[in-house]
């Protein structure tokens, strides 16, 4: 998989849907870990987007601690269960899709928060140093290795299968290792 440099808000969606981020089947927080920040709500775009009116982030306030992300794309609206969450005095996000159909098994994605105010600057785990990793060391955390339709084992994607005591765990191991995040992306309130 290519690394992902410079994510944009539809970088970011091309990037979900093309499986080179990373995911998980829990989720990356537990109850106890969640925290709000009311700074959060509201329209977000990239920094310097001319675009920013059709490309943005929408958090709303869902139910005592959460968020509704609607990611908007040009014509596209794609809306996550979203949780602000500490994990040793670090801010991190889970974000997850609100639309279940079929069988799908919708996935947990991770982004490192560094800053709210007065920009939101984030992270997302990097999905190649994730396979170097695995690859060097399966047991680094528990996984499954997806094929593609296709058959290409270039395209297969890993799924984290880890449950959410496991993942936190790893996230603190690592999260200060160089090269585990990407470049921090930042959006700027509308």
């Amino acid at each position: 998989m290519k690394r992902l440099f410079n994510i944009s808000i539809i970088g970011l969606a091309a990037a979900l849907a093309a499986g080179c981020v990373v995911t998980s089947v829990y989720p990356f927080y537990t109850a106890k870990d969640v925290v709000f920040d009311g700074a959060l709500i509201g329209v977000w775009a990239e920094a310097g987007s001319t675009n920013a009116a059709s490309e943005n982030w929408f958090f709303e306030k869902s139910g005592t601690n959460a968020y509704k992300l609607t990611v908007n794309e040009k014509d596209k609206h794609t809306a996550y269960d979203a949780h602000l969450f500490k994990l040793k005095g670090k801010l991190f996000l889970d974000a997850f899709p609100q639309e279940r159909t079929g069988d799908f098994v919708p996935p947990h994605y991770l982004l490192k928060v560094t800053r709210v105010e007065p920009q939101f600057e984030y992270a997302l785990m990097n999905y190649e140093w994730l396979g170097k990793l695995l690859d060097k060391d399966p047991k680094a955390v528990r996984h499954v290795v997806v094929p593609d339709a296709s058959g290409d084992a270039s395209k297969a994607r890993i799924v984290l299968t880890a449950d959410t005591a496991e993942l936190q765990k790893f996230i603190l191991k690592h999260e200060n290792v160089e090269g585990v995040f990407d470049e921090l992306k930042a959006m700027k309130k509308q």
